[in-house]
Order: structure tokens, then sequence, then C-alpha cells
């Protein structure tokens, strides 16, 4: 079976800087550790100039508290990999750390299966073009030049993982994320891949919404890259704090465009709390996301949006959607089917067995490419 077992001197290199960055090294103390005569070669190995010798990268792992298939690892993204997750303020560090580096694992699968299956990809291009000194009103406006643009339709909610998939070229997935974590989802951004992650557990609107807001992240990245951590918390930073506002000022108007909310709203029920519902489940939002998206157009006064957010959609949630994507999914059987990657290497990089493994083809309508 053909693996990608040789990497490139810059992904070792990553890994190096972020294994001693994580050790809280210095350079300085890592190469004289390691016997160099001057800081200059550890310098080159970790921005991918200089090769690393096998007795080398042996005494890195040791000094590094690592196991040398941490260095050599296709998919492994420490040190390329930035994660943007949408969390609640009190999980704590170390929690999201080690789902942080579950996902990663997954991440790095799934570059791996895109270059061996669609070939090297560029660096991605696609921007909003808007700062951190925009207007809401400005975020709005791209998002409904999305909506016209890409021809989304009344209930943009209907096709937006597909645009996303299919015009912007981002991943996304919906993982299981455990319950009483508190985590929403995240953006990951690698210089030639992005994916957003999706807790599949939670509700469609929240869903929606959420994969919404990434959105707003994976096209804004250059311009103002998000938090480590996104939070609702008083004590988040003014600059951190506007660029969640916009993100949201952006899902808004991406899922709830004024088309639509023209089309669906009786101007004469404005007020009327079961018909608001309606309207919230035919756009697959929340009603508490349609409430304050409704307040801030003046249409409805604080009184009926902090009802809103008591009430329940008007009909039930539709069923959780499959594991990770389809495309995902397929191309990992493509892979297994043809030869080039092991369902052991897969199911320990997906954090399964292989009888979980053998399980998640059938979801997506794939035979199980493989014997357990």
């Amino acid at each position: 079976m053909a693996t990608p077992e040789v990497l490139s001197n810059r992904s070792l290199g990553y890994r190096v800087k972020s294994a001693r960055e994580a050790c809280g090294m210095r350079q300085e103390e890592l190469s004289q550790a390691l016997g160099f005569n001057d800081r200059q070669t550890l310098s080159d190995i970790e921005n991918g100039k200089r090769s690393i010798k096998a007795d080398e990268l042996v005494r890195l792992a040791e000094h590094l508290g690592k196991d040398v298939d941490y260095f050599l690892d296709p998919f492994v993204v420490a040190g390329e990999a930035t994660f943007s997750w949408r969390v609640a303020p009190e999980i704590p560090e170390e929690v999201l750390d080690d789902f942080e580096a579950r996902a990663g694992r997954l991440i790095g699968l799934l570059r791996w299966l895109r270059e061996q299956q669609v070939g090297p990809a560029s660096p991605l291009k696609t921007n909003l073009r808007l700062s951190i000194k925009a207007t809401y009103e400005e975020a709005q406006d791209r998002a409904e030049s999305l909506v016209r643009q890409f021809n989304l339709g009344p209930i943009p909610a209907d096709r937006l993982a597909q645009f996303v998939e299919e015009e912007l070229s981002f991943q996304v997935l919906h993982l299981d994320i455990p319950e009483g974590t508190s985590i929403s989802g995240a953006f990951c951004h690698l210089n030639t891949l992005g994916a957003i992650l999706i807790n599949r557990n939670e509700s469609e609107g929240r869903r929606n919404y959420d994969l919404a807001h990434e959105l707003f992240h994976a096209l804004t990245w250059d311009l103002m890259q998000p938090e480590h951590r996104e939070t609702n918390s008083q004590e988040y930073r003014t600059k951190a704090k506007r660029i969640e506002q916009l993100a949201d000022n952006f899902a808004a108007a991406l899922l709830m465009p004024m088309e639509s909310l023209t089309t669906l709203i009786d101007p004469s029920r404005r007020q009327d709390l079961a018909h608001i519902a309606e309207v919230a489940a035919r756009l697959r939002v929340t009603t508490q996301a349609l409430g304050w998206r409704l307040f801030n157009l003046k249409w409805i006064n604080d009184s009926t949006r902090a009802a809103l957010s008591h009430e329940r959609p008007a009909r039930t949630p539709a069923t959780q959607p499959n594991r990770y994507s389809l495309g995902f999914v397929a191309m990992l059987h493509k892979a297994i089917d043809g030869g080039r990657l092991s369902a052991r290497k897969a199911a320990k990089a997906l954090g399964m067995n292989l009888t979980l493994l053998a399980a998640l083809f059938p979801e997506h309508g794939l035979a199980v490419p493989f014997e357990i």
C-alpha cells in the first residue's frame, strides 16, 4: 500500500517549532541539548531550509517529549493549522486543547485525501474584503450580495453547505462533539485548505447559524483573524468582540435576507409570536436569531424580541446530519478501496475502531470498503 511517509522539510519544521514552543523551550536551549554549534541550525530546520537527519529526529523526540511518529505522521497539522472555536467561556482550556488535537488529525486526513485525489491546492484567495473598521451594515450588505450573486434563493439555509463547498471550496464537516462540552464549531485555516467544523448534535437552527458565522471568518481571515476561542464573556476584548459582532451581522443577513423577510412576514403580524415562529421554521433558523434580526431592523419591539427568545420553532427539528460530509467520506472510501490508505490508519486518524469506521460508510449510502 502506498502511503505518504516522506514529509517536506517545511512540514517537519512546523512540527519541531510547535513542539518546542509547547515545551516552553527557546531555540538556544534546544540547540544546546541537541549538540548543534549554534541556534541557526535549528532555525533552518524550523523554517524548512534544512532537512533533519535520522539521529537528530530521535534526539528531538526525546527532548521534546514526543514520539517519533509525531514528526512523521502525514496527518499531523501541528504548527500549520489555526483554529477559531465557538465555545462557552466556562470550558477549560485543556478540554478544548484535547478536542483540537483530535480535530487536527481529521483536518490532516482531509488535506491528505484532497492532495491525493484532487492534487496540490492553491492558497486560499476568497475574501470579503472587509476590515475591522467595517460597519455592521456593510457586513450585512456583503451577505445579501452573496445570496443574490450565487442565487441561494429565499431560504439560503437550504443550499448554504453545498454553496460553501462547491463555490467557495471550504469543507463543511459535521462532528460528534461530547455532550456538555459546549463547543458549537470552528473554522480551521491552513494555507491551502479551509474547513468549517459544526457540532451535529445541536439544533438545526444553531447549526445553520454557526455555519454562516464561521463562513464570515473564513472569508475575512487575512484581514481580521478571530481569536483562538470565541466567547460571550463580559471580559472579551473590544477588538475580538467587534469581529464577532460583524460575523453575527453577516450570518443574520445571509440566513435571513431582507427580500425573504419581506416576502414571508405579514406586516400586520410582526408582533405575532406564532407567525414569527413559523417564519423562523421556514428559514431554518432559531426564533431567537430571527427575533434579533427583526429587532435590529426595527420591525418588532424589545418585548416581542424577548418573548421570541423563549419561543420554540413551529416544527420539529430536522434529522441530525450524517457524520462529516458525503464529499469527505467518499474521498475516504476511494482511498481505502484503492489501497492507498489502510482502514486501520484511517480509523486511528478519526479516533475510531474498525467497527465504528465500517458503520460510517452506509450512513452516506456507500459500501464498506474493507473487511473487519
